[in-house]
């Protein structure tokens, strides 16, 4: 096999990691109908406030703390916001609009329980069906990126943008880094609405 098949085929396969990481995230957005979004060009970014962690103390883990992963998700955004034409304003000049982001990182439950306590019948995990009802929980833990967009006079919030996936302990530093490049991504390929 020659090298450029062979960088080809690893290309695919690194292509083809992201797309998996990335359909994992949901992302849902919001915006005001009555903003103007094609006078938008230039940004400023507000501080990161605090990530809000939702967990015991020993269960923190430093690869999830702002400080390792503010560069990354400005990077991310900025490279997003540039090739859509916007750019970061002179320290000088006023912007168009401030972009500010939230990370929460915190510990959920999915409950089932089929006919456990009145014994009814679903249609599925029934006698019926040749099974026993079931109960099961499942712990996840999940993170959710916040980004909003706020006037250049910063009094109003006109988009927000909500990325939200299962975090992933086991992922190296590299996969964890292409998952949130790619939830940024996902989440940035709706702004600015459109009209």
């Amino acid at each position: 096999m020659s090298g450029s098949v062979r960088r080809l085929m690893v290309g695919v396969a690194v292509a083809a990691a992201v797309v998996t990481l990335a359909a994992d995230v949901k992302v849902k957005t919001d915006h005001d109908k009555q903003a103007d979004f094609t006078l938008l060009r230039t940004y400023t970014w507000l501080p990161t406030p605090p990530f809000t962690m939702n967990m015991a103390p020993e269960a923190r883990d430093e690869r999830f703390e702002r400080e390792a992963l503010d560069a990354p998700i400005r990077a991310s955004a900025d490279n997003v916001l540039r090739a859509k034409k916007f750019t970061v304003a002179e320290p000088s000049a006023a912007p168009d609009f401030f972009i500010v982001y939230y990370v929460t990182v915190g510990v959920g439950m999915n409950a089932e329980v089929l006919g456990e306590h009145y014994g009814y019948l679903t249609g599925w995990g029934s006698p019926l069906m040749g099974t026993t009802a079931t109960q099961s929980v499942r712990v996840i833990e999940h993170g959710t990126l916040v980004m909003d967009v706020l006037r250049g006079d910063r009094t109003t919030a006109i988009w927000r943008g909500t990325a939200t996936g299962a975090v992933d302990r086991t992922r190296s530093g590299e996969q964890r880094l292409r998952a949130l490049d790619g939830a940024v991504k996902k989440l940035l390929a709706k702004f600015p609405p459109k009209r």
